[in-house]
Parts: C-alpha cells; sequence; structure tokens
C-alpha cells in the first residue's frame, strides 16, 4: 500500500485526468448541436435562459448543487466534499478552456454531427471512467449515498436522476425556448451508450487503476 499521502495525491491525479477528459467530451456534444449528455442537460437549459450564457459556470452551480445534496443525504460536509467543491471549479474551467482548442472542428449533415456526438460520447465516458476510478466523483458519490440510504441499487437511481434532468430541461426549453437546444439525437446517444462504455473502460482498466492507487482488491 502505498503512503496516505502518495495515495491521495495520485488520486487526484486520476480524478483531475478525468475532468480534463470529461471537458473535451462535453465540448465536443457542444459542437455536435444535436444535444448533451443527460446529466449535462440542465446545465445547457439553463446557460440558455439565463443572461450569463456560460455553459461552464452553470456546469459548475449544477455539480455544486449535486455535493449540497450528497451532504443532506449522509448529514455531513467534511473535507472530501470540499475537496470536491474544489475540483467542480476546476472542471468548470476546463470547460471553458478546452472549448477554445476545438473550435476548428465545424461538422456539417447531419450524419457528420451524429458521428460526432458518438465520439463526444465515448470521450466523456472515459473521463467518467477516471473520475468513478479515484474514488472523488461528485454526481456518482451523490447516486451512491442516496443508493445506500434507501437500499435501491445505484444504476435504478443514476438512471432516475438522469431521466429527471432531461425531462425537466426539456420542458422548460419546451416552454420558454423555441428550440430544444439541450436535448436531442446527441442526448439519446448518451443515455444508450455512455454506461456500456464506462462499464467497458472499468472492465478493462478500473483494476489496473486500482493496484495503482494502492486501493485494496
Amino acid at each position: 500500500m502505498k503512503n496516505e499521502k502518495t495515495f491521495f495525491y495520485h488520486r487526484l491525479l486520476f480524478y483531475i485526468l478525468g475532468l480534463l477528459i470529461m471537458s473535451v467530451g462535453s465540448n465536443l456534444f457542444l459542437k455536435a448541436t444535436l444535444g448533451v449528455a443527460p446529466s449535462c442537460t440542465m446545465a445547457l437549459t439553463l446557460s440558455y435562459l439565463s443572461p450569463v450564457h456560460s455553459y461552464a459556470l452553470f456546469n459548475f452551480l449544477i455539480n455544486s448543487t449535486f455535493l449540497i445534496c450528497e451532504a443532506v443525504v449522509l448529514r455531513e460536509f467534511g473535507k472530501i466534499q470540499f475537496i470536491q467543491l474544489g475540483l467542480t471549479f476546476v472542471y468548470s474551467l476546463f470547460i471553458e478552456f478546452t472549448s477554445y482548442g476545438l473550435f476548428f472542428i465545424e461538422p456539417h449533415g447531419l450524419a457528420a454531427k451524429i458521428l460526432l456526438s458518438v465520439i463526444a460520447c465515448a470521450v466523456l465516458s472515459t473521463g467518467v471512467g477516471f473520475t468513478i476510478s479515484s474514488g472523488f466523483a461528485v454526481m456518482e458519490g451523490l447516486v451512491k449515498s442516496i443508493a445506500e440510504k434507501k437500499n435501491v441499487s445505484f444504476g435504478a437511481v443514476r438512471v432516475c436522476l438522469e431521466v429527471l434532468f432531461t425531462v425537466c430541461s426539456a420542458v422548460a426549453s419546451f416552454v420558454l425556448l423555441p428550440e430544444l437546444p439541450s436535448v436531442g439525437i446527441g442526448t439519446v446517444i448518451a443515455a444508450f451508450l455512455s454506461g456500456n462504455i464506462t462499464n467497458v473502460f472499468s472492465s478493462l482498466f478500473h483494476k489496473r487503476i486500482n493496484a495503482y492507487l494502492g486501493f485494496q482488491a
């Protein structure tokens, strides 16, 4: 087992790497303009409805809300939640700055946009795999805490939350916006593929990452 400080920093490194990969995936979804992943739909919808059109900012606010909800469920807000809050801010910065590096991507035609959505899903899910392996994942922390408190499956809670975000975003967009910029074919692709891609990532690399980080099997 690695010493505690080295163990912590290695976990942190993997989490930050996961956030960087996720930010690229999120921006690729935006480039495809066919909707974003279910967990991101609310942030994008709010960015369109707000005078401050910042997808990165609303990602930070939504993820911070996840942390608050997790703290309420667990009835505690400790060191790990403060660290997650800081990393959530880092993620919002990654989203903001990686968008500039993807300026050259401009898909034309539905087929190209669908292909880009699939690529975005693969990139985002890979990043999620890194964050889960690190043990710092924010949304997964909320899902896990609810699942344990209510004694239901992790997958069922995650699906319910993602469906809730998607439905609320679609309704808000339909009522307040002329179209559905945050919900579309890309959202459906993410809903069907993201879990499977993350599972494939976990089956291939999770044990190796855990061994490297020093998690006990």
